[in-house]
């Protein structure tokens, strides 16, 4: 066989090997729950089983050895000659582990690299011999051999699925957002000449031509869409094993519950969430969750819940961590706060619970009382806020002492073609993406009012922070006039962003600037627009926050 033969063989063995045994790993959790589920524990042995056939044809002996004195164990567990343990749970987690590391091994060509498994092995065979009554070998093996082979399950409908490399996908995209900006531009061009001309003769002939273009260019659009679409379940598989390893390590009784789990997302944002995820959970079981005596003498059941729940919303992706732990100590953070000078004692003083519960996401700031790979390594929350940020999304967090809190990430379906409102600030057009545009108002200066030395507006009885658009960007100007504010924020953190015009919506492809604007604060890139202008897209998400945390002539962007 050729070597692009062999490479391509093995190309396929990591991606079924990878898939199966992730779904081992979220089986194996689901199984000790319930020990009894015959059927999972089946999947399980199943799964084991093609991995090792895969693995013989392609003579990776590592993987053959392990995955055969799994299926061995497996075995003994299914025809009920040893009962689920603990400690059998725990091995067979650990195998998970060695097969997912010489998986990728194998995909980065290491064939050859050897791995103490040995140890391994051993403990699999011992769990097999602690675990049932002695026998004699012989018979062991004749039971073993006296059995049918399991039948490796085809999967269904395999012929109406192929395999594409996301490259492929990713340049059909992008081509498909070129359309977009082609029919944006196309359909500005067409209402200029039915003004000029009106919508008879060859003007209405191109504006009909240009409309049914739209139609087949929305349909491209959503269709490429529905091609990296994946479920959010891709990202919240490796949760539960996570949080078993995590719990019992901090000797604590945790239950997961997960809701939404088809909820499908792009999968560049399905890449970029699991990190957040991961952090935020890592924190619900570390400062949330009550250890089960202290539970216990609040009343509370001895385990703790921790519910993650995913659901569309519009064009937008909610998802929400929520656990029944203790609640966030307002105290405790505003003592680190002032600790760390984040804030004044005077801040301090008028600050609200919600707005201490803000500054988790302050840099820096941990309330962990020790150092460990858990919690506590100065890197937290923040870094969860800038990935969510970089992918337009918003994070905001509530509260209640000795009740929970919940975390709720607002992300939006795709980060290729995003819906926009063009603004117009100092003669000059930005774009705000529209997944953390409340409202819009046309206001007067006398609106405007100053507290504390920070102009607000009165809002429906709600005082809403304002900041001049132009003054952040480094446009000084004079101030007369008719106004706009467009409310920004997540939740109930908002925003007025003071601009001079609103030109309307409108679906962009954003561009990377990459090294050109590379170091400019709130640009999260650009855009052509339909009438051909190139436009900045704001990084709203850091100008929410940074507007309404530090005072604007603090720091200033300049482009």
């Amino acid at each position: 066989m050729s070597t692009d033969g062999m490479e391509e063989i093995i190309k396929e063995f990591v991606l079924e090997a990878r898939e199966l045994i992730e779904g081992v790993e979220q089986n194996l959790i689901t199984l000790e729950k319930n020990p009894g589920d015959r059927e999972v524990l089946n999947e399980i042995f199943r799964s084991i089983h093609t991995i090792k056939g895969a693995s013989g044809f392609l003579a990776l002996e590592e993987v053959i050895e392990v995955t055969h004195s799994a299926e061995d164990l497996l075995n003994e567990l299914r025809n009920g000659r040893i009962p689920l343990t603990t400690d059998i749970m725990d091995i067979l987690l650990e195998v998970v582990d060695v097969i997912k590391k010489l998986i990728e091994d194998i995909e980065k060509g290491d064939t050859q690299k050897k791995h103490n498994i040995s140890s391994l092995t051993e403990r699999l065979k011992r769990a097999i011999s602690h675990g049932r009554p002695e026998k004699p070998a012989e018979e062991d093996e004749s039971c073993r051999k006296d059995q049918p082979s399991p039948q490796v399950e085809t999967r269904r409908d395999a012929e109406h699925h192929i395999r594409v490399d996301i490259g492929r996908v990713d340049s059909v995209m992008d081509l498909a957002g070129e359309l977009v900006l082609v029919r944006n531009r196309l359909m500005n061009l067409a209402s200029r000449l039915t003004e000029q001309y009106g919508d008879t003769g060859v003007a209405g002939e191109v504006d009909s031509a240009i409309s049914q273009l739209n139609v087949i260019t929305t349909d491209i659009q959503l269709a490429v869409m529905k091609m990296r679409m994946q479920p959010i379940e891709k990202v919240l598989g490796r949760i539960p094993r996570m949080v078993r390893d995590i719990s019992k390590q901090r000797g604590k009784e945790v239950e997961l519950v997960i809701k939404g789990e088809d909820t499908e997302l792009d999968k560049t944002v399905i890449e970029e969430i699991g990190d957040p995820l991961v952090h935020i959970i890592r924190n619900a079981i570390d400062h949330g969750i009550e250890p089960p005596e202290e539970r216990v003498k609040l009343g509370k059941p001895r385990r703790g819940t921790i519910t993650i729940t995913a659901c569309q919303e519009g064009r937008d992706i909610l998802i929400s961590v929520e656990d029944d732990g203790r609640g966030i100590d307002t105290e405790k953070i505003k003592k680190k706060a002032l600790k760390l000078e984040l804030i004044s004692a005077k801040d301090a003083e008028k600050m609200r619970d919600r707005d201490l519960m803000e500054l988790i996401f302050s840099p820096g700031l941990s309330t962990a009382e020790k150092t460990d790979d858990i919690s506590g390594r100065g890197v937290g929350m923040d870094v969860v806020k800038t990935n969510v940020s970089r992918i337009n999304g918003s994070i905001f967090v509530d509260s209640s002492p000795g009740r929970g809190t919940r975390i709720t990430i607002r992300v939006p379906l795709t980060l290729a073609i995003i819906h926009t409102l063009t603004v117009e600030v100092a003669g000059e057009l930005y774009a705000i993406p529209l997944t953390i545009v409340m409202e819009n108002k046309r206001i007067e200066d006398g609106e405007i009012k100053t507290i504390n030395g920070h102009e607000v507006i009165n809002l429906r009885d709600e005082i809403i922070r304002v900041v001049r658009l132009d003054e952040l960007l480094g446009k000084r100007r004079e101030h007369r006039g008719l106004k706009y504010i467009v409310v920004v924020g997540a939740g109930e953190k908002r925003l007025g962003l003071l601009v001079d015009r609103l030109h309307g919506q409108e679906e962009i492809v954003m561009k990377s600037m990459g090294e050109y604007m590379k170091g400019i604060r709130g640009i999260a890139g650009a855009c052509i627009t339909g009438s051909g202008k190139v436009v900045l897209v704001l990084d709203v998400g850091r100008l929410v926050w940074r507007g309404k945390s530090m005072g604007v002539s603090r720091e200033k962007l300049v482009v």
